[in-house]
Parts: C-alpha cells; sequence; structure tokens
C-alpha cells in the first residue's frame, strides 16, 4: 500500500516537471539563435527572437546597433562558453522575469578594455506572454583608472 501511494504521488509530480523542462528547453534553443545573431553581428535578426517594444536595446535601431556590436566585440575576443557553463535562473512565480540565462564571456582583467567582467543576460518573460527574449543586457564591470588631475596655480594672489 505505502509503495503504490509513493507511486502515484511520484506519477502526478511527473507532467509539472516535464512542463518546466519544456518551457527552459525551448527558451534555451531560441536563446542559442539570439546569441548566434550577436556573434555574427546582425543587429535586425535579433529581432525574429525578441519580444517587441519592450527593451530600447532591442527596439530602437541605433542602440540595437550599438549593444549587438558591443556584445560581438567581447564574443570575437573572448569567444563563447559552452552551455553548459551558461547559468539558468527559473522562477515559476515571476510574472516578469520568469526565466534569467546568464551566459558568462569574461572574468578577470582585460588590459585592452579595462575589463574585469562580461556577461550577457538573456530574460524571458511567462508563456502567456511571450517565447521571445524579453531583455538583454550586457552585464560588464570595469576598472576605473584614477586620473592625476594637474596642479593648478592661483595666479590671483600677488606677492606683497
Amino acid at each position: 500500500m505505502r509503495q503504490t501511494i509513493i507511486f502515484l504521488l511520484a506519477l502526478t509530480m511527473l507532467p509539472s516537471c516535464k512542463g518546466q523542462d519544456s518551457f527552459v528547453e525551448t527558451r534555451l534553443k531560441t536563446a542559442e539563435k539570439f546569441i548566434e545573431c550577436l556573434k555574427n553581428n546582425s543587429s535586425d535578426k535579433i529581432l525574429d527572437y525578441s519580444y517587441p517594444d519592450i527593451d530600447d536595446k532591442i527596439s530602437d535601431k541605433e542602440s540595437r546597433d550599438f549593444y549587438v556590436n558591443k556584445a560581438y566585440n567581447f564574443i570575437k575576443r573572448f569567444g563563447l562558453p559552452t552551455k553548459d557553463k551558461w547559468i539558468v535562473k527559473y522562477d515559476p512565480q515571476n510574472n516578469f522575469e520568469r526565466l534569467i540565462i546568464i551566459i558568462p564571456l569574461f572574468k578577470g582583467y582585460d588590459t585592452v578594455f579595462n575589463l574585469l567582467r562580461a556577461d550577457i543576460v538573456l530574460t524571458f518573460p511567462p508563456p502567456q506572454i511571450s517565447d521571445k527574449v524579453y531583455t538583454y543586457i550586457i552585464d560588464d564591470d570595469y576598472k576605473i583608472k584614477k586620473l592625476n588631475a594637474p596642479q593648478l596655480v592661483d595666479k590671483t594672489k600677488r606677492k606683497e
């Protein structure tokens, strides 16, 4: 009897796990296509994989070109990690950012860009809204170099 109850509980949980896997898997495929567009510097092509008019980095042509080119340059310099290194955060209760995929590009110190870290972060909404990328950012940190200000001499003071 006890084994039957455990079997029935496990059986009822299976469909909910499959739904989550299906949701995440289809978005991962979309993310791969989106990242491929960034890798090829195809700014207009990302529109095929993006939810329209939410993110200015996607909807505004000038911004889209700038950010896709920035991602392209980072990918060209540092390469893309394999999918097993992507960080996938799934929150079925979140009504805006249901799935977040973080693609780590670089961590360390790059002297060319003074870069410390760079990640591409893709956000997906719940399935009722869309199956496309909702927003994306290039999350990057830079080393700020301290500039030495020139010493100013006050020429208005007179020696008496």
